[in-house]
């Protein structure tokens, strides 16, 4: 009785290790519906956090988005603020924009960026602003990560 019970399960066993790899390997449709299940979301670490506001300023589509604390055991005190650039028309050759994070109504730092050599200078408005963490040519848009501090 035991072997009759063990055959059907060895079988089993054998299709799922044939079909598991045939399943997962090069199935790109697959994993594109996995990653949009509603449970599934990126880490505000790699997506730059949710988005905070967004305005047109100087021929500038200028989104600034949540700051992103992330620490071992909830939020630390360290984190980045990350602000995109997209150009109405087209990119300018320079930016220089005053960024308000924290939406207090004071500006909180200048970002000059020359989007032909990607030379950028952060002037600290707010002393909870550090430095520039990233700044870097994204597609047709301009992204930039400013560290901060609580």
């Amino acid at each position: 009785m035991k072997k009759i019970r063990i055959i059907p399960a060895y079988i089993w066993a054998a299709a799922c290790f044939i079909l598991i790899p045939i399943t997962f390997i090069k199935n790109d449709a697959l994993a594109e519906k996995l990653a949009r299940l509603p449970f599934m979301k990126i880490h505000p670490r790699y997506s730059g956090g949710d988005e905070r506001i967004a305005y047109i300023n100087k021929g500038l589509h200028i989104t600034v988005f949540e700051p992103v604390y992330s620490g071992i055991k909830g939020k630390g005190s360290d984190g980045f603020v990350q602000v995109k650039f997209a150009g109405t028309n087209k990119m300018p050759g320079t930016i220089n924009e005053a960024i308000d994070y924290d939406l207090n109504g004071d500006p909180d730092f200048e970002v000059s960026i020359n989007t032909s050599d990607g030379v950028t200078t952060l002037e600290k408005l707010n002393n909870h602003v550090q430095s520039v963490q990233v700044s870097s040519k994204v597609k047709d848009y301009w992204l930039v990560r400013v560290n901060v501090v609580r």
